[in-house]
């Protein structure tokens, strides 16, 4: 009877511990999806970089054009005046993107940003003249520009290749010396002077770049490379006795960038 008794008590204990030890266990909560950057939305953000270009131009024929030059039999004052730029670049942006097909994206880009790419070339004065020396130096002081971007979206949605195509307009600053401005040794003490031409010039943008999110919903990061193309244009050459009044100039540049954009929520 005893051990009749005692089983018993072992199944009713079994029977009380076993549902609430069940009640008692954590329950697993479903796993959650991971947050999914959204590219369909407009953005600003800002940028820096480097800069190198190339600058040729006709200044060498400008100055073989003066009164005093025609005769001499030392043209090294007239050029080639070439020359290499390179200089840092600061700015920023905003555009808008689209995404379609799961995977695609396209949107718009625009720029401004200064820079101090710039360079010249020096050329020593020959016997003949007072002055001592002819230089033309070239500098881009600001770019605007305007593109379109198409790219593939990867990694989960968390980075962006693309390219890019558009316009810009560029500022650019031409500084020629020389010892005939404005008039035929019209310089202070015969020596060399300088005149400085401002001139906005419309010219092309192609690029590539990679865009990574950082920390979503609303920052991503950019690397970006751009090359940009100028069509010739003229500068004056203002002295008075030359013949030619007006040289051709033409400019090409390339950027390399990073920089950080903002989502709009």
């Amino acid at each position: 009877m005893k051990k009749y008794l005692m089983g018993i008590v072992g199944v009713l204990a079994l029977t009380a511990t076993g549902p609430a030890g069940a009640a008692d266990m954590p329950l697993k909560a479903p796993a959650l999806a991971a947050p999914v950057f959204n590219w369909n939305r407009c953005y600003f953000g800002g940028h820096v970089g480097y800069g190198w270009g190339r600058n040729t131009n006709d200044f060498g024929q400008a100055v073989a054009s003066g009164p005093t030059e025609s005769f001499e039999a030392f043209p090294a004052e007239f050029g080639p005046f070439d020359h290499n730029t390179r200089g840092g670049v600061i700015g920023g942006q905003v555009g808008c993107n689209r995404q379609w097909g799961g995977n695609w994206l396209v949107g718009i880009e625009g720029e401004f940003f200064g820079t101090g790419i710039k360079g010249g070339f020096t050329a020593p004065e020959d016997f003949a003249d007072p002055g001592t020396f002819s230089r033309f130096e070239s500098r881009n002081l600001w770019d605007l520009d305007l593109a379109l971007r198409a790219g593939v979206l990867f990694n989960a949605n968390q980075d962006l290749l693309y390219v890019k195509a558009g316009g810009v307009l560029s500022r650019f600053r031409y500084t020629e010396w020389h010892d005939d401005f404005p008039s035929t040794h019209a310089c202070p003490n015969f020596g060399t002077c300088s005149v400085t031409l401002d001139q906005t010039v419309p010219g092309w943008l192609v690029g590539i770049g990679w865009e990574h999110v950082i920390m979503i919903p609303n920052w991503t990061f950019k690397a970006e490379w751009d090359f940009m193309g100028y069509p010739s244009h003229s500068v004056a050459y203002p002295s008075a006795g030359a013949t030619i009044q007006n040289f051709g100039v033409k400019d090409t540049k390339s950027i390399i960038k990073v920089g950080v954009n903002f989502y709009f929520p």
